[in-house]
């Protein structure tokens, strides 16, 4: 098996990279492999000068295909029920869609049950995973008290608009002293 890794190893050494057709020229297009398939195309008639084509020759020994490079045979694990599935001879990938919670009670199996995981520092992950969620619901806990604090206010202001309301003998006072100043101020203009 190692022999056969470290073939694979020197195979893709000497493989190149298999870029789509004038992913050079154009920017838009990315640095991925697409078949050529126009009618002119020179690199799909495979002319010299241009790009390679992937190939099976380019391909590696059947017995490793597919494999890590310590020869473990990768399985994705969306659950812990999953886990079930490991043994000496793979190695735990958690998928990529799985959140945060899932993903450490996943970690946390991996690490009691002894197994081999994508993750190099289990611990370290877990820690920082658990300040994080602390320092979220610290923020969460925050703006609750300021919404809370805002709503107090508001309904403060609103029991004062309510108590600030004047009686109609007010009203009609205010009205006079206004009329009051407007007489006053044509009998000065008129003099």
């Amino acid at each position: 098996m190692k022999e056969l890794l470290n073939v694979r190893k020197e195979l893709k050494k000497k493989k190149p990279t298999f870029l789509r057709q004038d992913a050079h020229k154009v920017k838009r297009l990315k640095k991925n492999w697409r078949r050529p398939k126009g009618r002119h195309s020179k690199m799909r008639l495979r002319f010299g000068g241009y790009r390679k084509l992937p190939a099976v020759g380019y391909s590696s020994p059947k017995k490793v295909r597919g494999l890590t490079r310590e020869g473990f045979k990768e399985i994705i694990v969306n659950n812990i029920k999953d886990l079930d599935r490991i043994n000496e001879n793979s190695v735990a990938v958690i998928g990529s869609t799985v959140g945060l919670k899932k993903r450490l009670e996943i970690l946390k199996k991996i690490k009691e049950l002894k197994l081999k995981c994508n993750f190099k520092d289990i611990d370290g992950f877990i820690k920082k995973a658990m300040e994080n969620i602390e320092k979220k619901k610290a923020l969460a806990k925050k703006k609750i008290e300021l919404k809370e604090k805002a709503k107090k206010e508001a309904l403060k202001k609103v029991e004062q608009k309510k108590e600030k309301k004047p009686t109609e003998k007010e009203i009609k006072e205010e009205k006079k002293k206004v009329l009051e100043k407007r007489r006053k101020g044509r009998e000065g203009e008129l003099t």
